[in-house]
């Protein structure tokens, strides 16, 4: 009961998010996400055995997500910046040894990049292509991502087999996979043609495949996190589901590829 209370509590939240926010609340909205993630990455971290330094990892985050958003800075310049201010805080580390020094760095670059690069483009999606095409685009998209995710799990338990990903996460099958991938598919399809009539037929199967495919990898990408850090969920911040990197690891890839496959399209 309290897994399905606390996801119906999210879904409505999202669906008012994703159709009646403004761009700054959208903005705002993605950044508590994003937040949340880089704390629970940060905690994964933690559990291998870095001694990462998350304090710079939050204030890029934003700096990076506001600017992007904005462009009130040139983005290549801030990214030196921040590059070159965790260069510089690895170097004065002296109590750590270098090794150490090294793995903290590494892992404070892809965390900031991993949310903000993976988390940003949710923006653009929702208002770069008219109000009303950017909410189905990122409708369909949550579509395709909670079918396939239900599906698999369902599939994956009453017929799977054949492990997909066995030292990854144990528990996925080639059973459960292609039936949440043929899921999602079919979602986006009744989708398109009873509430989306304005997005094309054929980009919509295209971008359920590929959502469906980048979706299932992204989840993958989180399992091998907390594979190395021997941790079952990222967090308990979700009753009965997690974290919230555990609710958006799907998302975190298939968003990207949803928006380069948009900006292709629209170009």
């Amino acid at each position: 009961m309290t897994r399905v209370l606390s996801g119906s509590v999210l879904l409505v939240l999202t669906l008012l998010g994703v159709i009646y926010a403004t761009p700054v609340c959208y903005l705002v909205g993605i950044g508590i996400i994003g937040t949340a993630c880089l704390y629970e990455y940060f905690g994964l971290i933690r559990a291998m055995g870095i001694r990462a330094q998350p304090w710079f990892g939050y204030f890029a985050f934003w700096i990076l997500l506001v600017d992007f958003h904005y462009r009130s800075f040139p983005i290549a310049a801030l990214l030196s910046a921040v590059l070159l201010i965790l260069f510089l805080s690895a170097l004065w580390r002296y109590r750590q040894p270098v090794q150490d020094r090294a793995f903290a760095l590494m892992a404070e670059i892809l965390g900031i990049l991993y949310f903000v690069l993976f988390l940003y483009p949710a923006i653009p999606l929702r208002y770069d292509y008219g109000n009303e095409a950017g909410m189905h685009w990122t409708l369909l998209l949550l579509i395709v991502i909670c079918t396939g995710d239900t599906a698999a799990l369902v599939f994956g338990k009453t017929i799977g087999k054949t492990p997909f990903a066995p030292i990854l996460s144990p528990k996925k099958t080639y059973e459960g996979a292609i039936g949440g991938l043929f899921s999602g598919i079919v979602a986006a399809i009744a989708a398109q043609q009873f509430l989306f009539r304005d997005l094309p037929f054929g980009h919509v199967v295209a971008v359920s495949i590929l959502i469906g495919i980048s979706g299932q990898l992204g989840d993958l990408a989180e399992s091998m996190l907390k594979r190395a850090a021997n941790i079952k969920d990222s967090s308990h911040l979700i009753p009965g589901h997690g974290g919230a990197l555990d609710r958006v690891d799907s998302l975190l890839f298939a968003i990207p590829v949803l928006y380069i496959y948009l900006s292709l399209l629209y170009s």
